[in-house]
């Protein structure tokens, strides 16, 4: 008998990168949305630019690195 909650199990995982960036492509093409990984910028300036846009619409992020 199949677990109710056996369908979500592939949510707890990190997703591949070449995963999340065809999936971050299709919702540009299909919906217009932006997704990006800063990782995915090889330059300084252009990670810079996407924080800044990032803190401009949803504010600082609050990051727990370990202690909390």
């Amino acid at each position: 008998m199949p677990q109710p909650l056996a369908r979500f199990a592939s949510l707890g995982n990190e997703p591949q990168d070449a995963n999340a960036r065809k999936a971050a492509r299709d919702a540009w093409h299909k919906h217009g949305i932006v997704l990006i990984n800063p990782g995915w910028l090889s330059g300084w300036a252009d990670r810079k630019q996407l924080e800044i846009l990032a803190e401009k619409l949803f504010g600082k992020r609050k990051v727990d690195h370990g202690q909390g």
